[in-house]
Order: structure tokens, then sequence, then C-alpha cells
């Protein structure tokens, strides 16, 4: 896939891999994967997650192939599209030219991924994968940031998919 967003000059790729098991069916857990509601009713104020539906015209009631996305608040502002869907195995989201984490000078996401695995009756890992173009210099800082940031995704999807 084609990425839709270019390498600015003086950026480096920085890529942040993480896979964890969660004791439940493939299905369910991309089912929570794909709601809209996991990632728009679980935001901290200031904090806003939006999907909208082009082909539709109106929110989006699912994630779709060419559903677009924003995630914004205070220092981030992360507008995509989501590119390419298999379902219960993989999401590709696109982050558009103007996304950025904390200064769109310093740090631009421009892809997340998502798949599923099913590696035993009942027991599913879950991949993910954050590609951000970073400057050198804050590179370590946003790196350590990430791996902060999706060891919570972890515990805190872990819980929330088993409660549904």
């Amino acid at each position: 896939m084609k990425i839709i967003q270019p390498k600015p000059p003086g950026f480096e790729d920085q890529v942040h891999k993480f896979k964890f098991e969660v004791n439940t069916s493939n299905e369910r857990v991309w089912r929570w994967l794909n709601d809209p509601d996991t990632f728009t009713k679980t935001q901290y104020w200031p904090y806003i997650v939006e999907f909208y539906s082009p082909e539709a015209g109106v929110a989006s009631a699912g994630f779709q192939e060419g559903v677009i996305t924003n995630h914004y608040g205070p220092f981030i502002n992360f507008a995509g599209i989501l590119t390419e869907i298999k379902p219960e195995e993989y999401r590709d989201l696109q982050y558009y030219y103007g996304s950025y984490a904390i200064n769109f000078n310093w740090i631009r996401p421009y892809r997340l991924e998502f798949s599923t695995r099913i590696v035993e009756e009942n027991r599913t890992e879950i991949t993910g994968r954050i590609c951000c173009y970073v400057k050198p210099w804050i590179s370590g800082f946003w790196l350590s940031m990430q791996r902060r940031f999706w060891k919570r995704f972890q515990k805190w999807s872990s819980k929330s998919i088993l409660k549904q």
C-alpha cells in the first residue's frame, strides 16, 4: 500500500510495534477494535475522536474502507482515512498531511495498523504498529512516550474487550 503522506526533509522514520494476547475469540476482539464507540466514548476531555463516512454522508456506524477519522485535542491532530480492512485480520489507517503530535515541525504520524491472529481457541493476539516521521532530536523521547501509551492501551483494551 502506498503511503499517502510524504516524508519531509530532516525527519526520520520511526516505527513502534507492539503485541499482546487477550483471552477471548478473534471475533470478539475484532468487533471491539472496529466499533467506533470503542474510541469515541472513551476519550478524556478535551480529546475527541470522530468518524465520518463520505459515502453515507453521516457519522460512520462502523469501520469501512474510505471512512475518514480525526483524533484531536491539545498538541495532537491525527486526521486520516481507513484504507484497507480485511475482516477479523487487518486494518490500516493512514494519516493525512497536516497530522501531528506535539508540534507539526517535530512529529508527524502517517500510519496506524492493527492485526489480529488466533493463537488458540479463545486466545487472540493483537499486533499494532504506529509509524511516524520524527525529527531526530526528539526521536528517543517520542519512542519512550509510544512505549508508555501503548502499554496502557494494552491494559485498557484487554479489560474493555472482556467487559463487552
